[in-house]
């Protein structure tokens, strides 16, 4: 889309995934949706503004108390409840209003409104470090946290970008190690060591105690994940009551993507060809430990599909005039 139709488009707000609009015109940069999360600080966003590669254009609706699950937004390919609590930023992305969607993440809050649209994701503990230094967060299940700031992008190359100005990355040329589960059948375009996961949709402390003990030892890991929230309702505070609705929210297929950022760690996550499938790549929050995962996991990058692009991107679909108009 142009910028004029991008704007066009968040003023229909046709999901009702915008809460606020900015001017913007063409050839000044790249357009931003930011969550309206007290999480993410002005100075991070002016400071990406100041470089003349992005323009601030909409604020965009969260789920509400943070939750896993928004009540007041749909998934605009399913018809479900939108995943969170970033979900209002995923939206605006995947219908081409915005080029790059900034989100926090604490238990998958990024990931999952990337994964559940399958566009590529992205957080780390590195992206403005000393201002997210300030918070603290307990998950339900009584988790102690910080946040971390993360980007959704329909465009690798997009993502990329962004990735390079906000996260310090070192070339390495060693050997690298990357693993993944022992039951991944997956066939992938680099070396890659099959090891034992626990069970990445069951108990969140154990995947954490998994994630420490293992990324300290490897470059990254490759967790292949979802759907997500296809057939399950994937919300903690759902899934707690009792042994129903933990099953439910067991069939949302949220893994090792809601606690990725409660070890620490940076991850990354590529889109299959199956609805709200991805590969998620994890490492260690270590410039150059990040460099290889994005390198490695670049080559996992797949086309966009042709009837997402022509039935949410065309502008067709939402500007064309009906009857007596």
């Amino acid at each position: 889309m142009k910028v004029e139709e991008m704007k066009c488009l968040a003023n229909l707000n046709p999901f009702s995934s915008v809460i606020r609009t900015f001017p913007v015109s063409e050839g000044n940069g790249l357009l931003l949706g930011v969550k309206n999360d007290f999480h993410i600080h002005p100075s991070f966003i002016q400071n990406l503004i100041d470089t003349k590669n992005y323009q601030l254009h909409t604020i965009d609706a969260m789920a509400q108390g943070g939750r896993a699950i928004d009540l007041k937004l749909i998934n605009p390919i399913t018809g479900n409840y939108m995943s969170g609590s970033s979900s209002g930023t995923a939206i605006n992305v995947f219908l081409g209003m915005n080029d790059i969607g900034i989100g926090s993440d604490g238990g998958g809050s990024v990931l999952a409104p990337a994964m559940c649209l399958n566009l590529f994701g992205f957080i780390s503990y590195l992206i403005d470090k000393e201002n997210m230094n300030l918070y603290s967060k307990v998950s339900t299940d009584d988790i102690r946290f910080r946040p971390s700031l993360g980007y959704i992008a329909k465009d690798f190359e997009v993502l990329k970008e962004i990735v390079k100005v906000t996260v310090p990355l070192e070339n390495d040329s060693s050997v690298h190690k990357i693993v993944i589960s022992s039951i991944d059948s997956s066939n992938y375009p680099f070396e890659v060591e099959r090891i034992d996961f626990p069970d990445i949709y069951g108990d969140r402390k154990e995947n954490i105690h998994f994630l420490e003990q293992v990324l300290p030892t490897i470059d990254f890991l490759i967790s292949k994940e979802g759907p997500v929230d296809v057939e399950g309702f994937g919300d903690s505070v759902f899934g707690h009551f009792d042994e129903r609705t933990k099953q439910i929210q067991r069939k949302a297929k949220k893994g090792l993507l809601r606690v990725a950022n409660m070890v620490g760690a940076t991850a990354i996550s590529i889109p299959t060809a199956e609805l709200g499938v991805s590969y998620l790549g994890i490492c260690e929050s270590i410039p150059s430990k990040i460099a290889v995962m994005i390198e490695k996991m670049e080559k996992l990058v797949i086309p966009q599909d042709e009837l997402i692009e022509r039935y949410f991107r065309n502008p067709e679909t939402w500007f064309r005039k009906g009857y007596g108009e």
